[in-house]
């Protein structure tokens, strides 16, 4: 499939952090493709690159099948250390845990829900770092196709790129915790933009889903993103 002008095998993601049923494999393979087609590219950050699908087909996991009664695939949390710091901050987030409420055993509705908190974490990240040219360097391989994208297995990465990924890790893990109240508002208005969705979905009278109303969510992602805390806009303590 061609995703950002670059052909991605969807049924080649890297390895999941959970530990994941191949019924559920099957599933996700099921949905991820027409929705990218078909309604959520408006997403491009969550939806632009293998690494960034695969974080969110295990926020999806973790949605559907009820994070406390799935385990850590612990072989493969070592291999995306990046995935598994922002798997585990998104997780442990109140506005996760009301959203997985939702959309548990719903398998369409927690991925349009994975979909759009992790649009809305890849964002804030890109706007924390984007100055920090050491950090950015491994995080923008998230959601930027680099020469390596098609790589099958991170075990091809160079030394250089393994020492990057583990002070991206400690940069976030300091920027959440200096800027915690900041994170947990971005979280907070993709819970907003989502109950936006579904109220706009209710106006008319069902005639729409909730999928098909994000063909055009870029100007609601946009306005709720903006509106969230900053230090600049202390007005807002979601």
């Amino acid at each position: 499939m061609i995703v950002n002008g670059i052909e991605l095998d969807l049924a080649n993601l890297e390895k999941p952090l959970l530990l994941v049923s191949e019924e559920d494999e099957h599933l996700f393979q099921r949905l991820i493709q027409p929705t990218i087609e078909k309604e959520l590219i408006q997403c491009q950050l969550a939806l632009s690159t293998r690494k960034s699908i695969s974080l969110v087909k295990d926020i999806w996991l973790a949605m559907y099948r009820d994070r406390e009664k799935l385990y850590i695939n612990s072989g493969h949390a070592m291999l995306y250390p990046i995935r598994l710091i922002l798997f585990e901050l998104v997780t442990q987030a109140e506005s996760f845990q009301r959203l997985a409420k939702k959309s548990r055993g719903d398998a369409c509705l927690s991925l349009v829900y994975a979909v759009i908190l992790i649009q809305f974490v890849l964002q804030w990240l890109k706007d924390r770092f984007s100055g920090n040219q050491e950090v950015y360097g491994a995080l923008k391989r998230l959601y930027r196709v680099t020469d390596d994208e098609l790589n099958i297995e991170p075990s091809y990465e160079t030394r250089e790129q393994k020492i990057a990924q583990a002070i991206a890790v400690k940069a976030i893990r300091f920027e959440v915790r200096e800027n915690n109240q900041e994170f947990a508002s971005v979280l907070y208005q993709s819970y907003n933009l989502i109950v936006f969705l579904h109220s706009k979905v209710n106006e008319e009278d069902g005639k729409e889903s909730l999928l098909s109303s994000l063909r055009h969510v870029a100007e609601p992602l946009n306005l709720f993103y903006k509106e969230r805390y900053t230090a600049n806009n202390q007005s807002f303590t979601g």
